[in-house]
């Protein structure tokens, strides 16, 4: 909509040089509202529109070259997806700190590793889109308890390649990066990932194990060498 795109034209004309665009679901049922942006082979001629749009206004003010780099944050909202405006979460582990918040019993599903392989096959499908529309980058989002964020703390995930080590629990961030960097040349990928959840183990990552008020950035520091050796440029850390 039209308010989308002034947003990011008023981004453009403020000079930034970077410009890390707001989450986009990858399916339907991952959005965390109704009106979420989302990048699919439908949505597509809109997007580049909003690319082509963002670029132009910058250059209009600033003159020709001026070229932010445009990052589009790519997003499945898991535990806060609500697509038709009721909460419908997608979780990945059971959380004695979440769950109660979301009113979720023992007995609600988790999402399957058979969901989380496709899943891996969306992501690069979008990042091909976000190529295809003309950004620079995409985010692989795992911060903020969303899906790949609870993925990280997935300790009590059991007979997954999702849940237990480290391997593992960081495996889906990790793949998606590698197959994007393998398959879709012209775009690289990146994400805005949590360092520190700041709730109990084995519920949050990064934590202290004995003291959840105190961050342990050695999985944290870990996944980032991870991210360099598949040769991540730039890294957005958030809490």
């Amino acid at each position: 909509g039209e308010l989308s795109f002034r947003r990011y034209r008023r981004y453009a004309t403020g000079g930034y040089g970077l410009i890390w665009m707001e989450a986009t679901a990858v399916l339907f049922e991952a959005r965390s509202n109704p009106s979420q942006l989302w990048l699919h082979d439908g949505s597509l001629a809109r997007f580049r529109e909003l690319v082509s749009a963002t670029r132009a206004a910058a250059e209009e003010t600033f003159g020709p070259g001026h070229r932010p780099l445009l990052i589009l944050q790519l997003t499945h909202s898991g535990r806060y997806s609500k697509p038709h405006g009721i909460a419908a979460p997608i979780i990945a582990h059971h959380s004695k700190v979440l769950d109660p918040l979301h009113r979720l019993g023992p007995d609600y599903p988790l999402v399957t590793d058979e969901y989380l392989d496709r899943l891996q096959d969306t992501f690069v499908h979008a990042a091909r889109l976000a190529r295809e529309a003309g950004v620079d980058g995409v985010d692989i989002k795992s911060c903020h308890r969303y899906l790949f964020a609870e993925l990280y703390a997935s300790f009590e995930r059991k007979d997954s390649r999702y849940g237990g080590s480290f391997e593992n629990r960081t495996r889906i961030v990790r793949e998606i990066m590698q197959r994007i960097r393998d398959e879709v040349p012209g775009i690289f990928a990146t994400t805005r990932m949590n360092v520190y959840d700041a709730i109990p183990h084995p519920w949050g990552w990064g934590v202290d194990r004995d003291d959840f008020m105190k961050a342990d950035l050695s999985e944290p520091l870990r996944l980032i060498e991870e991210f360099r050796r598949i040769g991540v440029p730039v890294l957005n850390c958030s809490i």
